[in-house]
């Protein structure tokens, strides 16, 4: 990712988890998770079944912080 799609991807990150949130179902690209897994390296990923809406570019995961 460039720098301008991290700090929108960073400021993305910081409102899916505010208010102390710990788990989100996030639909991520493999970059994202990547991103995701480098921010919080303690984080627990979990690849979600696929659903209806295949997209080749995003994947949907429960991503736990805490």
């Amino acid at each position: 990712m460039n720098r301008q799609k991290d700090k929108r991807f960073d400021e993305f990150l910081s409102e899916s988890f505010k208010d102390g949130a710990c788990v989100r179902e996030l639909r991520l690209t493999n970059a994202e998770l990547q991103y995701v897994q480098l921010k919080f390296p303690k984080s627990k990923v979990t690849k979600l079944p696929e659903t209806s809406d295949h997209s080749p570019k995003k994947i949907w995961y429960e991503v736990r912080i805490r």
